[in-house]
């Protein structure tokens, strides 16, 4: 099956009229899409399959599942797969994000797969928005005090997705310093008289804490 962005063109005329709808005014972002979910790719994105043949690649509003790196990612991605995956589900489309998805309440028989998904402990609420979704915040602290889904692991493995990534990230670099150092370091071996190797001669002493001659 071919993968289609929400603006891969069918045909030019509607290619333009879907691109009014999900980029267009406020107004226009609310409009609802329906149609069958028929991929999961993780916790919180899936591809719905309109009755036009689109493919749109969603991304779950307000929600952060685990990364594909993470503890329970494989459990969030098949909660995520017994609520939608072969469902006919419906749109509320809020956005597009950088990676072109487009950022959906996604509904199921009058279900908010978004919140159910928080409400089971599959993912997290979101907080990288100016103004957080607090209508899920109890979902979220009823599913952290009865320990549903990933709120069981050890507590080390509770880690939100952005506090994960900003850990890797300065893992990174701390890793690329490192080596780093250790390439400097190497291609100074056998050369500490020339001037590009930070290393001194042992003997050496700065010119001011020389001792006066007599």
């Amino acid at each position: 099956m071919t993968h289609r962005t929400p603006f891969a063109h069918q045909a030019a005329l509607k290619g333009s009229l879907l691109s009014v709808l999900l980029l267009g005014s406020n107004t226009a972002m609310a409009e609802e899409i329906t149609g069958q979910v028929v991929e999961v790719l993780d916790g919180d994105t899936l591809s719905l399959l309109t009755s036009d043949d689109w493919q749109i690649h969603v991304r779950l509003a307000n929600i952060d599942a685990p990364n594909s790196s993470q503890p329970y990612s494989d459990k969030a991605r098949q909660t995520l797969s017994a609520l939608a995956l072969g469902k006919r589900a419906t749109l509320k489309v809020q956005a597009r994000d950088m990676a072109g998805r487009s950022v959906a309440q996604v509904f199921i028989e009058g279900k908010d797969i978004n919140r159910e998904m928080v409400r089971r402990g599959a993912a997290w609420v979101a907080h990288d928005h100016a103004a957080p979704p607090v209508h899920l915040l109890p979902d979220e602290t009823a599913a952290k005090r009865e320990r549903r889904g990933l709120w069981s692991q050890p507590k080390q493995d509770i880690v939100a997705p952005w506090a994960w990534n900003n850990t890797r990230q300065q893992s990174q670099q701390s890793q690329q310093s490192q080596q780093s150092q250790q390439t400097m370091v190497s291609s100074c071996v056998g050369h500490s008289g020339t001037p590009d190797c930070p290393v001194r001669r042992l003997n050496w002493v700065p010119q001011d804490e020389q001792q006066p001659r007599h």
